[in-house]
This record gives structure tokens, sequence and C-alpha cells, in this order.
């Protein structure tokens, strides 16, 4: 793990989608937690769980494809002061696509460790093409 400190869970959103966009595996894996307490779902595929298991879940992306541009785009944040769970809609287009795919929602939840904050859950899901999700989830009512 890197030594850099992250001293707010937006400087590590920052790191996490530069590192995302310049396919840096060192980069990516120093945004996340240092214990294996982590995981990363990418969209339609299978949780990874563990340091490990994330590094060579981004490295076979970062080999598999070309250039990445992803604009992200804040929808929702719940705030304690050790964790904080921000979810986003990533605009991603890949090598020469000129224009961005349709959005993913994501989830991405920071911890605050010794050291910094750090990632401790990416997941990313697409959404219904052409649908935005609700800015707010109607009550359930029990009877």
């Amino acid at each position: 793990m890197s030594d850099s400190a992250f001293s707010t869970p937006e400087a590590v959103e920052a790191a996490f989608y530069a590192a995302f966009e310049a396919r840096s595996l060192d980069a990516m894996m120093a945004v996340w937690a240092g214990d294996d307490a982590i995981a990363c779902i990418h969209p339609m595929a299978a949780p990874l769980d563990g340091r490990a298991a994330i590094a060579a879940g981004w490295r076979s992306m970062f080999e598999a494809a070309g250039q990445f541009r992803v604009q992200v785009e804040f929808a929702q944040e719940i705030r304690t002061a050790e964790q904080v769970i921000r979810i986003v809609r990533e605009y991603l287009a890949i090598g020469e696509e000129t224009e961005p795919r349709p959005p993913i929602l994501a989830t991405n939840i920071y911890r605050k460790e010794a050291g910094g904050w750090r990632m401790v859950l990416h997941h990313a899901s697409p959404l219904r093409v052409g649908g935005t999700p609700p800015s707010r989830t109607p009550p359930v009512v029990l009877h």
C-alpha cells in the first residue's frame, strides 16, 4: 500500500478516478484500505474481496481496454465521523469512443484510518438505459 495519505473522502475519490483514467494499478491500489476488509464489484461481475483479488480485477480491466475517460456526477452522500458513503453516476468512454456510454451508478465507501481516508468498497452497476435514479426512494409501508 502507498504511504500517501488522503485528508478527505473527496481526495480519495478524486485519486480513485484519476487512477482509473490513467490505468495505473499502483495509483489504484494506493486508494484502498491496507487490510483485506475491502470489496469491489464491477458492473455485472462477481464481488472481488481483499486486496489481491481487487488488484487482479483492476489489472485485468486495465489490460483489456484502451484509454478510459470517466466523468463523475455526485448523487448522494451519507457521512459519519469515521465513514462516508458517496453515490455517484459514472459516465465512461472507452478507447476511441467520443460519447460516454449510458451512466453507471456507483457506491463508494470510505473509512477513516490512522493515516487518513481510504476506500473500502466500490460497487458499480448499470442504470436502466434511458433511466435515471429517483432523487429519493419512496418509503416502503409494511402492514
